[in-house]
């Protein structure tokens, strides 16, 4: 039986690399579509995306450095959008069985 790849992407904060679903993405439409900025809780929706840890440290750095506006090429995203990250990052946490460990802190072994 063949062994799936699993897709690996990296935070626009720490730039630690992780598998596509331990992160969350937030997605610009296309233009056609509006071209508005969105959190995609599915990881699948159309349009150009940018992935962050789901910390909320990573999230607020996010927010604050306008690493969103840069990789997407956008204005000022919604202020809305930090607390709707916020809110799927706990869905993950409690989806995965493990909390969201904050950027820079060592692994215990």
């Amino acid at each position: 039986m063949k062994t799936r790849r699993v897709p690996i992407r990296t935070c626009v904060v720490c730039r630690q690399t992780s598998e596509k679903k331990a992160l969350l993405r937030v997605v610009r439409a296309p233009e056609k579509d509006g071209g508005g900025v969105a959190v995609d809780p599915t990881g699948r929706a159309n349009g150009r995306g940018a992935y962050v840890c789901a910390s909320a440290e990573c999230i607020d750095k996010a927010v604050k450095q306008k690493r969103f506006e840069r990789s997407l090429s956008v204005g000022p995203v919604p202020p809305a959008l930090a607390e709707a990250l916020k809110s799927l990052a706990e869905k993950v946490a409690e989806k995965t069985g493990v909390a969201a460990q904050p950027t820079g802190a060592p692994e215990m072994i």
